[in-house]
This record gives structure tokens, C-alpha cells and sequence, in this order.
């Protein structure tokens, strides 16, 4: 510690001794605090001198004279109250050309344009069919950017005056014509037909609220149906869905089973053409038996074939029960199973064929059931050959048949049930539409209710008061329940509601809200000045007994010193030159301390680590963060980028806190926000002492390459 305070007094001693270098620091103080004065003083009250503003008008409206022979221009009354309005200069031109080319030179920002039949179209768009009432505004948005939104605000306003004196007009008129109805029932005394008429009026009006309550009960039922019915919909649509992808797995299994019988026919050829080979042979061997007398050869041979038929039985009874289960043709079970009796016949043959037992017999009883057994053969041989030919040709043609065409059925089916299913979906959506369409008429009805009511109730009231009356007095109880005053009534209408706004946290100036903004900028350009000007490192030689971490600190704490002074300098000319509004100034200094420990750390440890490159970072991230940090439009109107990564800046938190010493408290967010501000002071720490080590060869040789150049 005594290490870094030598450190420190001797770089204030070597500052103070040295007059050309003092000048200099107290500049680098002084030009933070210049930079966030100026700034705040230009945007002190930017919307105050509008007025230096030029835009054109022009009024081209021939203007109207109504049924009174009264003559209106709704044209020059804009033009007059245009003349009035010193938010900006108004200039008034003699044509629509000169205004347009006014703008297209950029002589004026904007140019505003009556059309010759504005009147005419006000007083008469719900007489007769004309257009729009219509203003044209031309606007240079080439210009400037902030002129083309103050052109739009007064434009609107000067829209917004317009509408009100159309509406005050339309109800005017309503009123008047009304009370002049009245007037000529007065004159005419027919105060009886009259009130009988409203009578009826009224009876229509309740009846009218009826039928809406009938409709709107109807609604309420027909919304229930459709409710009721959009959940059937869903319900059905998942059963379609399902439904084909059954019939997909079906037809699946069906060319499974397909497969399987064409494998079955296969190897029932195969057997069967092994059993026809085993009959000849056998054939020939008792043939040959007759001639050689060899009866243990023939008895070998019966005994292969009786195996051979065994199985080939198990195959044919396989084939023929699945062929039952899956398909249940009769037909050809019923060939399948002539199969199989021939194959039993053999069986029977084979197993009477004692040969063994005839050693005993004549030869002529050997030869006769030689001769039987060989005509059996034959018999079977062909019984055999004419059944498979029978499945070959006839039953498995058939079946490929009939489930190709099953094929062909499910697909259908199952593509009209994706069809149904998209249909089920589409009836869905009507059903939503039409559930939102009925919303909105049950609301269009209930307003269109409310207004029949508040009519019957005024009607009811009148027709009541009349009836009080003695005769000679009804008339005037009827005009004085139905009249009214239409120009009351037209201002009014013009305006039935007033907004009344209740600023929170209120502010004087816009300086004032920008002040947070532009007070922590040039604290972080006061740290990038000091760092360009005053070396970072300290010579080792200098102090050869200090470790690195006492050097690191020893020459930080002279920025440190010097930001302070800095930020010191600009907020007393905040609060005293500028006097912006701060609710809480003696906070709004600890802020502003708080921030320059934290920039001047940060940025110091970033160049003493990285030397320009450090210096690099810091100017990047001040562009970041001016351009992305909130401090003038809202971080919900900036791209997306920055909505992401602006809370990894400290300029955030720093500027919330000084809105909160500027506008007011709201209970403890400062410290949140001086707590997350105060983070970034770890991450200069972290990269002043750790993060440095590994690059301090890197670092020193690139300071070398740079000197190299001679120019940099």
C-alpha cells in the first residue's frame, strides 16, 4: 500500500511542477463537462423554436352557400386559424404549384393543401353523395428527419380541429332542423296527433329492444350450437384420422397376406415337385423290382415317400386354415382340401405296402401288389399334378385378384377420410368465424339498445310531461323536453371527451430527461481522453522493489483521481450552470462518483492490459453502447440486437440511477442499479490482474511492431 500512495504523489508532484502539463490535465477535466453541457443545452427545449419552421398553405375552397343564402368557407377559417399558430412559419401561397415546388426545393418542410370543394363536401356528405372532405399535405422527408415528425403532429392537429368543427357543424344542423320541426307544431296546434304519433313511436322503440332481446338470446343459443358442434367437429376429425390410418395398417396386413400366399404356392410347388420326383422314382424302382426281385429297395422307397407326403399334408392343411381365416373363400378350401385327400390316399398306399411281409408270398401275389401299387402311384401322381395345377391357375390368380381390388377399395376409403378430415377442419374455422361474428353483433345490438332505451326514456318523459299539462301548455312541455340548445349541443359532440393527464415523475425541460444520457457519456469520453493522453504503465526501473499489482494500482489511482475531478466538474454544471431538475443532487453526485470509479477502472485496466487494442475496445463499445443504450429512445424501439445485448454495457445502469436523483425515488431501485453498475468495476479488477498475465509477451511485442512504423 505505501508502494501505490508513492506512486500516486509522486505523478501528482511531477503534474504540478510542470505547468504546460497541468494546463493540459486541466483540460482533459474541463472537456467531459464541456461536451455533456453542450449537449444538454441544444436539447434543452428543441420543440420551443418550431416556430423558425417554415411550411406553406394554400387554400383553394370556392366555399357554400346554403338554403339561408348563407355563405361559408371552411377553407379561410383554416387559413385564419393557420395565421394564428406560431408553432411554426406558416407562409401563404397564391397556388397548389407554387407550394409543391416550395417543397420539392426544400424552401419549405411541408405544404399544406385545401381542395376547392372542402365546404361543399363538410355541409353536404349525408344530403348528398359527395366525397370525403380532404386536406392534402405535402411533406420534403428528404429534409430532416425531427422536422418531418413536428409536420406531422401540427398537420394532425390541425386534422383533429377540423374534425371537431365538422361534427359541431353536422350536430348543429341536426338540432336546428329539429327545433324547427317543433316550432311548426306549435304553429299548427296539433299537439294530440302529435303526442298520439309519439305514442306509437315509443311502442315501436320497446318493441324494437324486444326483438333485439330476442336476437340476442337467439345468438346466445345458436353460439352454445356452434360451440357444441365445433367440439363434435375436433371429436369426428380425430375419428377420421384414425379411421385412415386403420385402413392403412389393413392394407398393410392385406399385401402381407398377399406375400404370404404367394410364398405358401411356392413352396407347395416345390414339395409338391419333390414328391412327384419321389413317386416316379419309386415307380421305377418297383418296375425295376419286378425285374431284380428287390424287395428291400422298394421298401426304403415307400418309406421316403410316406415321409415326404406327411409333410407335404402339414403345408396343405397350413395353407388351407389361413386361407379360411383370412379370406374365407370357400372354393378354395374346398380344392385345398382334394389335395390333401389325395395325399391321404397315398398315405394309405404306402402304409398297406408291407413289402417286408411278402418274402412269404407267391410270386404271383408280389407281382399283383406290385402292379396295384404302381397303378396307385399313377393315380395320385396325377391327382396331385392336376390340384396344383388347379391352385397354380385358377385359386391363386383369383385371390391376387380379389385383394388387388381390396387394395384398391381401402385406398379409396382411406383417401376419402383425409379429405373428410380436411373438411371437419375447414367447418372448424367457419365455426370460429362465425362464434367471433356473433360476438360482435351481440355488441353492435347491445349499443344499438342502449341507444333505443335512452330515446324511449326521453319519448316516455315528454308524452308523461305533456299529458300533465292543461292543453294550452303542452306544446311548450314538449318543446322544452325534446329542444335543446344546437350550439351547446354541437360543441358538445364535437368534444364528449376530455382527457385530463397526470404527469408521474414530472420533468421541466427535455434537457433535463436528457441529461442522465449525455452527463454519462462524457464521463466515459473524459476516461477515453485521459488514456490517449497520460501513459498508462510506469516505468519497472523506476520502482524496482513494486510488484505488478502495486504498479497497476499505483498509476490507476491518478485516473481514478482525475475522473472524479472530471465528473465533479460536470455535474456541478449541471446542477449550477445549467440547473437542469434533479430532485436529489447530493445523490446525483454520488452516482456520478460511483460511474467514474467504474468507466475510468474499466477502461484503464483495458489499455494497460491491451495497450491500443485496449483503446480500440473502449471507443467500440462506447459506439455500442450510445447507439444501443436507452438513454434516449426506449430499448423496446431499438433492433433486436441491442434489446439482447444492451444489458451487458454498463451505460444502462448508470443512467437509470441519475434518472432516479433527477425525476424521484421509486423505492430501492437505485441501489439495484448501482449494484449492477458496480459489477463492471470486478471486470476491469479481473482484467487489470488476471486477464493481463498471459498477454503482457503479446502485448509488448506489438507495442514494438507499432514503434516500428514510426507512425503510430
Amino acid at each position: 500500500m505505501k508502494t501505490i500512495k508513492q506512486i500516486f504523489f509522486t505523478d501528482v508532484k511531477n503534474l504540478a511542477k510542470n505547468l504546460f502539463a497541468l494546463i493540459i490535465a486541466i483540460g482533459v477535466c474541463f472537456l467531459p463537462a464541456l461536451y455533456a453541457w453542450f449537449n444538454i443545452y441544444s436539447n434543452w427545449d428543441p420543440y420551443g423554436n418550431t416556430g423558425n419552421l417554415q411550411l406553406a398553405a394554400v387554400n383553394l375552397d370556392q366555399g357554400y352557400t346554403d338554403d339561408d343564402g348563407e355563405f361559408k368557407n371552411t377553407g379561410e377559417d383554416i387559413m385564419d386559424e393557420l395565421a394564428d399558430n406560431d408553432k411554426v412559419d406558416w407562409q401563404f401561397v397564391d397556388s397548389a404549384d407554387e407550394a409543391i415546388e416550395g417543397v420539392e426545393s426544400g424552401k419549405y418542410y411541408a405544404a399544406l393543401v385545401v381542395q376547392k370543394d372542402f365546404t361543399y363536401n363538410m355541409y353536404n356528405m349525408f344530403v348528398n353523395t359527395t366525397e370525403e372532405p380532404t386536406l392534402i399535405f405535402y411533406q420534403n422527408q428528404k429534409k430532416n428527419p425531427v422536422a418531418n415528425k413536428i409536420s406531422d403532429t401540427i398537420v394532425t392537429t390541425v386534422q383533429s380541429n377540423i374534425n371537431e368543427e365538422f361534427v359541431k357543424v353536422m350536430t348543429k344542423t341536426i338540432f336546428e332542423d329539429v327545433n324547427d320541426m317543433y316550432d311548426d307544431i306549435e304553429e299548427e296546434g296539433g299537439v294530440d296527433a302529435f303526442i298520439e304519433k309519439l305514442e306509437k313511436l315509443n311502442d315501436n322503440l320497446i318493441d324494437y329492444q324486444d326483438t333485439i332481446d330476442k336476437v340476442i338470446s337467439g345468438n346466445a343459443v345458436l353460439s352454445s350450437n356452434i360451440a357444441n358442434a365445433t367440439d363434435d367437429v375436433s371429436d369426428l376429425e380425430g375419428k377420421t384420422k384414425s379411421s385412415a390410418g386403420s385402413l392403412s395398417e389393413a392394407n398393410g396386413s392385406i399385401q402381407q397376406s398377399q406375400n404370404t400366399l404367394n410364398a405358401y404356392k411356392d413352396q407347395m410347388n416345390l414339395t409338391v415337385d419333390t414328391m412327384i420326383t419321389m413317386l416316379t422314382n419309386m415307380e421305377n424302382q418297383l418296375k425295376q423290382a419286378q425285374i431284380s426281385g428287390d424287395i428291400d429297395q422298394m421298401a426304403d422307397a415307400c418309406q421316403q415317400t410316406l415321409k415326404d407326403t406327411n409333410q407335404l399334408n402339414k403345408d396343405i392343411n397350413a395353407l388351407s386354415q389361413s386361407i379360411a381365416d383370412e379370406n374365407g373363400n370357400t372354393d378354395v378350401v374346398n380344392t385345398l382340401q382334394q389335395l390333401s385327400d389325395a395325399v391321404d390316399a397315398l398315405q394309405k398306399i404306402l402304409e398297406q405296402a408291407d413289402l417286408d411281409g411278402q418274402y412269404d408270398a407267391t410270386a404271383q401275389q408280389i407281382k399283383d401288389a406290385e402292379a396295384t401299387m404302381i397303378s396307385d402311384i399313377d393315380k395320385a401322381v396325377s391327382n396331385i399334378t392336376s390340384t396344383r395345377n388347379t391352385i397354380n391357375n385358377q385359386l391363386v390368380p383369383q385371390l391376387n385378384t380379389c385383394v388387388d381390388n381390396l387394395e384398391d377399395v381401402i385406398g379409396n376409403a382411406s383417401t376419402v377420410m383425409n379429405n373428410m378430415s380436411g373438411v371437419l377442419n375447414s367447418m372448424g374455422n367457419v365455426f370460429s368465424s362465425l362464434q367471433t361474428t356473433i360476438s360482435t353483433s351481440d355488441k353492435s345490438l347491445e349499443k344499438t339498445k342502449e341507444a333505443l332505451s335512452k330515446i324511449s326514456t326521453r319519448l316516455t318523459k315528454a308524452i308523461d310531461k305533456a299529458k300533465s299539462v292543461e292543453d294550452d301548455e303542452r306544446v311548450q312541455a314538449l318543446v322544452d323536453t325534446l329542444t335543446g340548445d344546437p350550439d351547446m349541443y354541437g360543441e358538445f359532440f364535437s368534444e364528449p371527451v376530455e382527457i385530463e393527464s397526470v404527469a408521474v415523475y414530472p420533468i421541466e425541460n427535455y434537457g433535463s430527461a436528457v441529461a442522465p444520457f449525455y452527463t454519462v457519456l462524457s464521463v466515459w469520453v473524459g476516461c477515453i481522453i485521459m488514456v490517449a493522453i497520460v501513459k498508462v504503465k510506469i516505468s519497472k526501473s523506476k520502482y524496482p522493489d513494486a510488484t505488478p499489482t502495486q504498479l497497476f494500482f499505483g498509476r490507476g489511482m491518478f485516473f481514478i483521481a482525475m475522473g472524479q475531478v472530471q465528473t465533479l466538474i460536470t455535474v456541478l454544471g449541471d446542477l449550477f450552470i445549467l440547473k437542469i431538475q434533479c430532485v436529489h443532487p447530493l445523490l446525483f453526485w454520488v452516482v456520478g462518483a460511483l460511474t467514474s470509479l467504474t468507466f475510468t477502472l474499466l477502461i484503464y485496466a483495458l489499455v494497460y492490459s491491451f495497450g491500443d487494442v485496449g483503446k480500440a475496445i473502449a471507443v467500440v463499445i462506447l459506439v455500442l453502447q450510445i447507439a444501443g443504450s436507452s438513454g434516449t429512445y426506449p430499448i423496446e424501439l431499438l433492433p433486436e440486437f441491442f434489446q439482447k445485448v444492451y444489458i451487458f454495457f454498463p451505460f444502462p445502469y448508470a443512467i437509470n440511477a441519475m434518472r432516479e436523483c433527477i425525476c424521484g425515488l421509486y423505492e430501492a431501485d437505485i441501489v439495484v442499479y448501482l449494484l449492477k453498475l458496480l459489477t463492471f468495476l470486478g471486470v476491469g479488477l479481473v482484467i487489470g490482474l488476471l486477464i493481463r498475465i498471459p498477454f503482457e509477451g503479446l502485448n509488448h511485442y506489438m507495442e514494438k511492431r507499432l514503434e516500428d512504423t514510426e507512425m503510430m
